[in-house]
């Protein structure tokens, strides 16, 4: 495969070379741990700090809870509070949108404030950690450690709880800045496995997501919250969904819950859901996506430069391979702008693109690096026309 060498040096960073070689072995936290994704958190950067695989489909991170231009990705470092963590987000955007699919692990009584923050946790700095495809925090009021890591098109959460009467809440009518719940269901599929979807309305128009949840082990009760969501006119547009699932806990038990996001049908999440994480191995998953950023980052190879200027190169690669995103099935399906379900043929859909930001570099850097990929997004452009 084809590498780029770069040279780092305080004033500048420059190509001195581009050869075809075999890529340096590096080990299993390697470059993926150089990744500082706090980078940009703070001031108006949008970005946010969560798991993901490259150019993942999940992209699983905190949501401090708050609406406003500084929260448009979720998390802005100078909040203290979380309020779950959900499945989708935009990084680097003007466009407050997504939080799909948020779970909040709680000890009860749930500490709460008024709306639109509602169900909480503090949280510190101090005990909070990311590099690429990894997050960790501990939740204060709660004394709950959660980790984060992710497939393509699964989120892994891994919760570490308190002894006492433990509870994770999934909330598919939470919603932020331009974000609004159209309608969301949720069914039971057995006493581990629950399925469902959440329409919604934003930025992106009429989305459609769906989902199938797994649990390590199961939950001992539920508790189901249905609202109904009117128009404007009175008339029912659908429904506002909460879960609360119960568990008895022992101080240090560990709860996982795998995640898998379609966007054409349940049985399809479920499908990805037993493809990619077919088994509850937090550590496993998060190997093998360490190791899936360490082959993408592994493409350009910095020599020289410390470690400061190391991580602010390799984080600006992170963030160059976290958007655009993979957006199809295991099977190739995929939601089309004609909001029909259509498969890809040889090739993956991918979508989130942000060309106007993107055509002078991005798009440019991907055809260098990574040609395959390059050319399912050139797929992808010719068919979002095609159905558009």
């Amino acid at each position: 495969m084809k590498k780029i060498l770069l040279c780092l040096s305080a004033a500048a960073a420059c190509f001195v070379a581009c050869q075809t070689q075999t890529p340096t072995a590096v080990p299993q936290t390697g470059l993926a741990s150089e990744v500082n994704p706090m980078i940009g958190t703070d001031f108006t950067g949008n970005t946010y700090p969560g798991a993901q695989a490259p150019f993942g489909m999940v992209q699983l991170s905190p949501d401090n809870g708050l609406p406003g231009w500084d929260r448009i990705s979720g998390y802005f470092y100078p909040d203290s509070t979380i309020a779950g963590f959900s499945h989708t987000h935009l990084s680097g955007t003007g466009a407050g949108d997504l939080y799909d699919v948020l779970f909040m692990p709680v000890m009860l009584p749930a500490k709460t404030a008024e709306e639109p923050l509602g169900i909480h946790s503090k949280f510190t700095h101090d005990k909070e950690s990311a590099r690429a495809g990894y997050y960790q925090v501990h939740l204060t009021d709660y004394d709950i450690n959660v980790e984060l890591t992710a497939t393509p098109r699964v989120g892994v959460q891994r919760y570490t709880f308190p002894k006492g009467d433990a509870a994770v809440i999934l909330n598919l009518k939470k919603a932020m800045n331009w974000d609004f719940t159209n309608d969301s269901h949720i069914e039971i599929v057995d006493s581990c496995t629950i399925k469902g979807y959440r329409h919604s309305e934003g930025w992106a128009r009429d989305q459609h997501l769906y989902f199938c949840t797994r649990f390590s082990r199961p939950f001992e009760s539920l508790d189901m919250d249905t609202t109904a969501i009117n128009k404007n006119d009175g008339s029912r547009l659908g429904t506002a969904t909460i879960a609360t699932f119960h568990f008895n806990t022992q101080k240090g038990d560990q709860v996982t819950v795998s995640t898998a996001l379609s966007p054409t049908s349940m049985d399809a999440a479920l499908a990805n859901l037993n493809a990619e994480a077919p088994k509850d191995d937090f550590d496993g998953i998060l190997a093998a996506t360490t190791e899936q950023w360490n082959k993408e980052l592994n493409k350009i190879e910095v020599i020289g430069g410390d470690a400061d200027q190391r991580a602010i190169f390799y984080t600006a690669m992170y963030h160059a391979m976290i958007a655009p995103t993979l957006y199809c099935d295991v099977d190739g399906g995929y939601r089309g702008p004609d909001k029909q379900n259509h498969k890809g043929e040889g090739w993956k859909n991918y979508s989130t693109f942000s060309i106007w930001d993107t055509f002078r570099a991005s798009q440019p850097l991907y055809t260098c690096i990574m040609p395959s990929r390059a050319s399912d997004m050139v797929n992808s452009f010719i068919a979002f026309y095609e159905q558009n």
